[in-house]
């Protein structure tokens, strides 16, 4: 959910932000009636058709996998649990306390890690249900906290259910905490965009609306991915050295060689 308190929006808010979408009227639902499960189910679809655009990153976070052990270099975890290795991230080792990195461990291709096993640095590589890192944990990193970025899965509203035998919803105290649930993204516009979408595609009457909402949708998207973008730094590209610099500068040596191979140089 939104750490902004100005953005965030609960269920009740959601619901009646796709209807005003809709109909251009200031709407709300019961949550004893179908049309409101309806509509919060569209808000779930639309908040696990988010999760599949740009590679989960829009829902990312951190998980804490287990603790640092003197001499321990494999670390396991449940194989549910998807790293999230673009933008440069990095597992980081943590004060149990404080939360305050320590190390820092980038991840490399399992195939190159054993280039660095005597480097004082640490980096990591990952299967499906190991983390394998360069080295073995010093002492000075033994009990601190491994953190793992991730792609979490968006977290579901949950719906009132209906009591089979007597025909009635749960209580009102289960009712109130059911509509202040909040919705899982930082910027709810892109989530009520894409649920008044699906929601238009199953109703007849507003079904030619869908083109607009459809293109109003990838509007919001194009712009928070612009934003993003432009105030994230591009990930680290090794400088390479070519045989034709030779005839451009005057300065090359045999032994240049691109910087991704300069652990070849030392073993």
């Amino acid at each position: 959910m939104s750490e902004n308190i100005e953005t965030q929006m609960t269920l009740d808010e959601g619901i009646a932000e796709v209807l005003g979408l809709l109909t251009g009227l200031d709407l709300q639902y019961m949550p004893e009636s179908d049309r409101y499960q309806a509509i919060t189910r569209a808000i779930n679809r639309a908040l696990r058709a988010i999760a599949r655009e740009k590679e989960w990153s829009y829902f990312a976070g951190l998980e804490t996998i287990g603790t640092a052990v003197f001499g321990q270099r494999i670390v396991p975890f449940r194989n549910s649990i998807r790293p999230r290795i673009i933008n440069d991230d990095a597992v980081r080792l943590v004060e149990p306390n404080t939360g305050r990195p320590l190390v820092w461990a980038y991840f490399l291709p399992r195939d190159a890690l054993h280039k660095y096993p005597m480097q004082q640095g640490l980096w990591c590589a990952h299967t499906r249900q190991v983390l394998e890192f360069s080295r073995p944990f010093l002492l000075h990193e033994d009990g601190l906290d491994i953190q793992v970025p991730i792609m979490r899965e968006p977290r579901m509203f949950k719906l009132p259910t209906l009591n089979v035998d007597t025909d009635e919803v749960e209580s009102d105290e289960v009712l109130e905490e059911i509509r202040e649930q909040q919705i899982d993204f930082d910027n709810p516009d892109l989530v009520i965009a894409k649920a008044a979408y699906f929601y238009a595609q199953t109703h007849p009457l507003m079904q030619p609306r869908v083109q607009t909402l459809d293109q109003n949708y990838k509007d919001i998207m194009y712009a928070l991915t612009e934003r993003d973008d432009r105030n994230t730094d591009t990930p680290y590209q090794n400088e390479w050295s070519l045989g034709i610099e030779s005839g451009i500068n005057g300065n090359y040596r045999h032994t240049d060689r691109p910087s991704a191979d300069w652990q070849d140089r030392i073993f």
